[in-house]
């Protein structure tokens, strides 16, 4: 902000009264701007990166697996309470899901019979209009 000042002084003073304003003494510097990076650098980069990660999830992979062998066993026996309780749960969704599809059917079934009616006394009225006008 206070630069901007000094150069709007600057411009609207005359050259004779303008004092020197010493340049700002910053403490950090002025990041320079990034260089982007061409797509082949870009694809190189993530490609490295892939194999990274890659090499990670395999060697996490195989040291894992051995060591979820033996937790599992003992997590099974304190897991299997709560595994039912959400097994019933999801089968009491599954069946309220059912049901819900169910009456939604019904529904729909009456609504169309509702329809099929009104359209068959529409039609009934229809031809009476018709019949009674050809005959005056």
């Amino acid at each position: 902000m206070s630069q901007g000042v000094a150069a709007a002084r600057k411009r609207r003073a005359p050259a004779s009264l303008q004092a020197p304003v010493p340049p700002p003494i910053s403490t950090q510097q002025q990041p320079t701007p990034a260089v982007g990076l061409t797509l082949p650098q870009v694809i190189a980069l993530v490609d490295k990166r892939l194999t990274i990660v890659e090499t990670f999830m395999n060697e996490t992979k195989s040291s894992g697996l051995s060591n979820n062998v033996i937790s599992t066993n003992t997590e099974n026996q304190e897991t299997s309470p709560l595994l039912e309780e959400l097994t019933n749960r999801c089968e009491l969704l599954a069946e309220e899901v059912i049901n819900l599809k169910n009456i939604v059917l019904n529904l729909q079934s009456y609504t169309m019979e509702v329809n099929k009616t009104l359209m068959e006394e529409r039609v009934r009225i229809l031809s009476d209009v018709v019949e009674e006008v050809s005959e005056k």
